[in-house]
């Protein structure tokens, strides 16, 4: 399942507002886990696949440090 930028956003402000609504972070790592693995495989696919390590790593401490800046 490919998964945009956008969307990816859009999931993780929610489940942060679903878990502060709760009271309970209990398996947020995970799902935030599954949610940058499914992410890191967009950007793979979307870069011609085979992407160093190091290449993706990058993407995605531009996207986390994006998401401070708001």
């Amino acid at each position: 399942m490919k998964i945009t930028t956008k969307q990816l956003r859009r999931i993780i402000r929610e489940e942060k507002t679903r878990l502060l609504n709760e009271g309970s972070l209990q398996g947020a790592e995970e799902r935030l886990f599954v949610a940058l693995d499914e992410y890191i495989m967009m950007l793979d696919e979307s870069m011609g696949y085979d992407v160093p390590e190091d290449v993706l790593k990058g993407e995605l401490y531009n996207f986390v440090d994006g998401m401070f800046e708001g």
